[in-house]
């Protein structure tokens, strides 16, 4: 959008603002302002990383809240809101993968005593815990998978199915006593890609309180015609969303980096390997595109409060879209 109105600025300076998936932050950067966010939830082990691995790069983000007073580390919901009355910005730890338990589900609660609130259970393979999306057979939960969700209701982490595969994924919500999330996923019926999710998970996941973050990464943003994605088709999944579950069960998940040109070269390859069912289509329709139009990185943010006052939101669903919904779920799961 090429201006952004009065109103817009205002109720988007004074909201929270949630990113419910990012990674890769080398520190402050005139991004986080630009977006006006108040926390991240950072995706922080790679695939594959064993307990060793992923509390190293845990410290990366301890040395970048310690060094710089604009950043802070978050556990509780109360911390997003002083944080938000402070002006800083707040780092969620999380994992986009269960690996980083290896065979122990008692090492969910060390990441939870080492400030990890976010994981999810697997990422597009299968697991020990559960099969992933791109998994042909659809299996459903181990018994070990099913121990670590009670372990992390028990411990207070928030439980997330984006990139889990449909069985495992509704098998996961049966058994959690508290909400679940997809951090970053978008409705199949209008992507249909294996990445994204079926109105069946939709209505389970408002059903367990959670909320589905609406993601403008473009192979899963793209609903296949012969544009690329646009803000528009962002707002036409979030709207899809509201209309079939409420309100109160949409957020936004960017799927993004929070410093420009930190994703590892090495990781973009590895992950590009195995990722055709996911990007192959995208890639072939339209080249080269690595953005969606008028939200091409968290710094889209106000373009998206400025759209759907335009369209007519109230404000006061515009803040619970922001970021009220995620923190009313993380509260319920961290309960803190």
């Amino acid at each position: 959008m090429s201006t952004i109105s009065e109103e817009a600025r205002a109720l988007h300076a004074d909201a929270i603002v949630i990113d419910g998936c990012s990674f890769f932050s080398q520190g402050w950067h005139e991004r986080l302002a630009i977006a006006g966010v108040t926390a991240l939830q950072m995706t922080v082990p790679w695939p594959g990383d064993d307990f060793r691995r992923a509390v190293r790069r845990y410290q990366h983000y301890y040395r970048l809240v310690n060094e710089d007073a604009r950043l802070g580390l978050v556990t509780s919901t109360e911390d997003i809101r002083q944080f938000k009355r402070e002006g800083r910005v707040g780092f969620i730890l999380g994992s986009q993968d269960a690996d980083i338990l290896e065979t122990d589900p008692g090492l969910v609660e060390v990441y939870h005593r080492l400030g990890v609130r976010v994981i999810q259970i697997s990422y597009n393979e299968r697991n020990l815990l559960a099969d992933g999306c791109l998994e042909p057979t659809n299996a459903g939960l181990s018994r070990f998978g099913k121990a670590v969700i009670r372990e992390m209701n028990r411990v207070g982490i928030q439980v997330d199915l984006s990139h889990v595969g449909e069985r495992s994924s509704l098998e996961a919500m049966d058994i959690s006593t508290k909400p679940c999330i997809f951090s970053h996923s978008n409705p199949k019926a209008r992507a249909d890609n294996p990445r994204n999710i079926t109105d069946e998970q939709i209505r389970r996941c408002a059903e367990t309180g959670g909320v589905i973050g609406l993601s403008p990464w473009p192979p899963i943003c793209w609903t296949g015609g012969p544009n690329p994605p646009s803000l528009d088709d962002l707002i036409g999944h979030i709207e899809y969303v509201v209309d079939l579950v409420g309100i109160d069960h949409v957020a936004i998940g960017t799927d993004s980096e929070a410093t420009p040109g930190a994703y590892p070269k090495e990781l973009r390859t590895s992950l590009g390997a195995t990722y055709g069912p996911v990007t192959g289509r995208f890639q072939e329709t339209h080249p080269g595109v690595r953005h969606t139009a008028g939200f091409e990185s968290m710094e889209g943010f106000p373009n998206l409060t400025a759209a759907l006052l335009e369209r007519g939101w109230r404000p006061e669903d515009v803040r619970k879209l922001l970021g009220e919904n995620l923190l009313r779920v993380y509260r319920e799961s961290w309960g803190a």
